[in-house]
């Protein structure tokens, strides 16, 4: 039987990384679905409740660390595995991430092979719980 495509909604203000990030992960597999910020983000998550987020922090309105605390604040929510993908790399940034419920960091301009790794790490973490 095969695998049922997991789904990933990209949260990131920059449509050029939005639009090849979501065509590397079609590469990969994943079914994919964007928000240009965190507003509309958040709503796409608890509507169409994906498997995993990916989730860059600097945007307009809510950064990635607001959109992240309510997504893990919410019960509709709060089990979607998120990993940040930011080119905040200070060690004080990665971790607000991890304070903030996201479980893995990575910078960009990121190895697509780690990211399909880690993302991966990710649902198989989220499927053993």
């Amino acid at each position: 039987m095969a695998e049922d495509k997991k789904t990933i909604l990209i949260i990131d203000d920059e449509v050029g990384l939005r639009n090849l990030l979501k065509f590397r992960l079609v590469s990969f597999g994943f079914d994919v679905i964007v928000a240009e910020d965190g507003y509309t983000g958040i709503e796409m998550a608890k509507s169409m409740k994906p498997d995993l987020i990916i989730l860059d922090i600097m945007m307009p309105y809510f950064n990635g660390i607001e959109v992240c605390k309510k997504l893990k604040s919410d019960y509709a929510t709060k089990g979607i595995p998120v990993v940040f993908l930011s080119v905040l790399a200070q060690k004080e940034d990665i971790e607000m991430g991890k304070q903030a419920g996201g479980e893995f960091f990575l910078t960009k301009p990121y190895d697509p092979e780690k990211l399909n790794f880690v993302l991966r790490m990710a649902l198989n973490k989220k499927e053993e719980e």
